[in-house]
């Protein structure tokens, strides 16, 4: 299915606390099947959900989480989902696998953080399978935007549960529009911190040009998602439970 003929609105899940839920549902797979709903979400920081949301949740069944934040970003933004009854709450960190001397020379590219957090952060990636695999109900994942570390793990689901390339990186471009007073506040942050909003807007966008690149180098140096997470460690059986999950 060519992705101007797919509309993704419906996948979208409204709460009041954040900008940017989604279900991974949905999805068009060969054979004119659809990606599980109600397995996957994916989303920004819920850091400010409503009594309305935590119940929307819970009718969703989610019971587990994982922050792909910094410890410093936890402390800044604390998540209203950990330490909340009834979710097991996981913290699976993608940046900090980045070594200084291993990361881009340019702080402002990322682009390139995409690519090294690629043969960087396997073992964080691969943790994080194995928690979605032994989930016991819907499972949330996030970073602060739900763009950069959320759009890589979503990268690796949905390419290992056979979703066509370019719905990918649909899905990956719905965040653009989304998060348009998140991006405002981390500029304005950025400022009070010495940093040029022109230089950190750069860091900011949610556009096809920016996972493409990243696509390109999972499957060329990494021999796409499957090989990638079995060289990580994950096991087949894991692979195979979260692709069961997401296309049964």
């Amino acid at each position: 299915m060519n992705n101007d003929d797919y509309d993704h609105s419906g996948r979208f899940v409204p709460l009041a606390g954040t900008m940017n839920t989604r279900d991974l549902g949905g999805l068009p797979l060969s054979g004119g099947r659809l990606t599980a709903p109600g397995v996957f979400m994916r989303s920004d920081v819920p850091m400010g959900l409503h009594a309305e949301d935590f119940a929307k949740l819970a009718r969703l069944g989610l019971t587990t989480v994982i922050d792909l934040r910094q410890p410093h970003e936890l402390e800044r933004d604390p998540s209203c989902l950990q330490g909340r009854d009834g979710v097991d709450w996981h913290h699976v960190e993608v940046w900090g696998h980045i070594d200084e001397e291993e990361g881009p020379a340019d702080k402002f590219d990322i682009v390139a953080f995409y690519l090294a957090a690629l043969d960087h952060a396997g073992s964080g990636f691969a943790r994080a399978f194995d928690i979605l695999a032994s989930s016991k109900g819907a499972a949330l994942f996030h970073c602060t935007a739900g763009k950069d570390r959320t759009g890589l793990l979503a990268l690796l689901l949905l390419e290992v549960a056979g979703v066509p390339t370019e719905l990918i990186v649909a899905d990956f471009a719905l965040t653009h529009d989304r998060i348009g007073p998140l991006r405002e506040r981390l500029l304005a942050d950025a400022e009070r911190n010495g940093v040029s909003r022109e230089q950190f807007s750069r860091l900011l966008g949610a556009t096809p040009d920016m996972i493409e690149p990243a696509i390109e180098h999972l499957r060329s140096r990494h021999g796409g998602a499957a090989a990638y997470l079995k060289r990580h460690g994950v096991a087949r059986a894991t692979l195979d439970e979260v692709r069961r999950k997401l296309t049964t």
